[in-house]
């Protein structure tokens, strides 16, 4: 080591000064370079995947604790027997009527002991309404549900298979 040391002084001295000042200039420009191409760029392209990771990381994190918050609101209420098919009928029909579907368009039949199926060409936006506040209040699933598009715009021909609480339909 002392070796290199020594030709490299060496050879510093047989240099003129300014050529001495060139080369100093040089090796700084070219430290410089070195540095921002091996630790300066690299660092500031980790932070910008970091930070990207971090905001998609907090998007979640608020999603779970909404799941989280729901999940123990849910575990709050109190447990609710199954009503059965025969019961469950006309609290759909009147949750209909109340949330404007046309009952008359609709067919609600038994389907077992606690399933309920429904028929019929009812509003996409509205049906969506219907089962969500079917979901929050009465505490009222959709086990299967088939949609076909109808001629109308935003129109459907609904089959669905609707049951109470934990029921098995």
């Amino acid at each position: 080591m002392k070796a290199y040391k020594q030709q490299f002084l060496e050879y510093w001295s047989q240099r003129s000064p300014r050529e001495q000042r060139l080369l100093a200039a040089m090796a700084a420009v070219l430290g410089a370079t070195l540095l921002y191409l091996a630790v300066w760029e690299p660092a500031s392209s980790s932070l910008q995947r970091n930070r990207a990771s971090v905001a998609r990381l907090q998007a979640e994190l608020g999603a779970v604790s909404a799941l989280a918050d729901e999940a123990a609101k849910l575990k709050r209420q109190p447990a609710q027997t199954p009503l059965p098919a025969k019961e469950l009928i006309p609290l759909l029909q009147q949750t209909a009527k109340s949330q404007g579907l046309s009952v008359a368009g609709l067919q609600f039949n038994a389907d077992g002991d606690s399933g309920v199926s429904m028929d019929g060409v009812v509003g996409f936006d509205d049906w969506v309404r219907f089962v969500g506040i079917l979901a929050a209040q009465q505490q009222v699933r959709v086990v299967n549900v088939k949609a076909e598009a109808q001629p109308v715009p935003g129109q459907v021909k609904i089959k669905a298979l609707l049951a109470h609480a934990g029921a098995a339909a």
